[in-house]
C-alpha cells in the first residue's frame, strides 16, 4: 500500500495536478490582492489630483466638485478627460484636462489647468515612473521645469517641442525623452480641449 502510494506521488499526473493547484492558488492570491489594492490606489490618485487642483488653477476659487463629471475626448487614439471649474454663479471659469503620455520608462499622468481664453494656468504631474535624478525633474518638488508651461496657449506657442527638436521648451541634460513626452502630452491635451470647446459652435451651424 505504501509502495503504491509512493509510486502514485512520483507519477506525472500527480505532479502535474500538484503544480496546477499551486499555480491556481498563486493566481487566486494575485487576483485577490489586485482587488484589495485597486481601491486604495484609486483613492491615492484621487487625493493626489485633488491636492494638485489648486496648483493647476493657480489658486483660482471654484465652487463645484471639479472631478465629478468628466467628458472624455479621444484624439489620435489617446483619451483625455475634460473637467470644468465653476464659480458660485455656475459659470465656467477654467478647464482641467487629465491625460497621459508614454515616457522613458512608463506612463506619465498629468493635469493641465486652462482658463476660458485657452491659456494654461498650470501643469502638474500626477504619477510617473521616470528615472530618479533625471526624468523625475518633471516633478515640481525636483525642478521648476513644469512651470514653464504657464501662460502658454495654442495661439501663442506655434512650436510645441523641446529646444533640441526646435521647440520652445527646455529639455533635461541626459534625459530628453521625458520632457519631450510631457510637452507632447500637454500639447495633445490642449488640442483635445480646443476641439471640445469648438463643438457647440460647430453643432449650432
Amino acid at each position: 500500500m505504501q509502495l503504491a502510494l509512493e509510486k502514485w506521488k512520483d507519477s506525472i499526473s500527480y505532479q502535474s495536478g500538484l503544480l496546477a493547484t499551486i499555480c491556481g492558488g498563486a493566481a487566486l492570491i494575485l487576483v485577490l490582492m489586485e482587488l484589495w489594492t485597486r481601491p486604495l490606489i484609486n483613492l491615492r490618485i484621487e487625493e493626489d489630483q485633488n491636492a494638485l487642483l489648486d496648483e493647476v488653477l493657480a489658486g483660482a476659487p471654484y465652487a463645484n466638485k471639479v472631478f465629478a463629471a468628466p467628458e472624455v475626448i479621444v484624439l489620435n487614439n489617446h483619451s483625455y478627460e475634460i473637467f470644468t471649474a465653476k464659480n458660485t454663479a455656475g459659470s465656467t471659469t477654467h478647464y482641467v484636462v487629465r491625460g497621459a503620455e508614454e515616457g522613458f520608462s512608463g506612463k506619465i499622468s498629468f493635469l493641465v489647468g486652462v482658463d476660458i481664453d485657452g491659456v494654461i494656468t498650470g501643469v502638474r504631474i500626477i504619477s510617473h515612473t521616470e528615472t530618479p535624478g533625471l526624468g523625475d525633474k518633471i516633478e515640481l518638488a525636483k525642478s521648476q521645469w513644469i512651470t514653464s508651461f504657464n501662460q502658454h496657449s495654442l495661439a501663442n506657442t506655434p512650436l510645441w517641442g523641446v529646444k533640441k527638436d526646435g521647440g520652445n521648451f527646455d529639455q533635461f541634460s541626459g534625459a530628453t525623452i521625458t520632457p519631450r513626452a510631457v510637452v507632447k502630452g500637454v500639447h495633445s491635451a490642449m488640442q483635445a480641449l480646443a476641439n471640445n470647446m469648438e463643438k457647440p459652435a460647430h453643432d449650432a451651424t
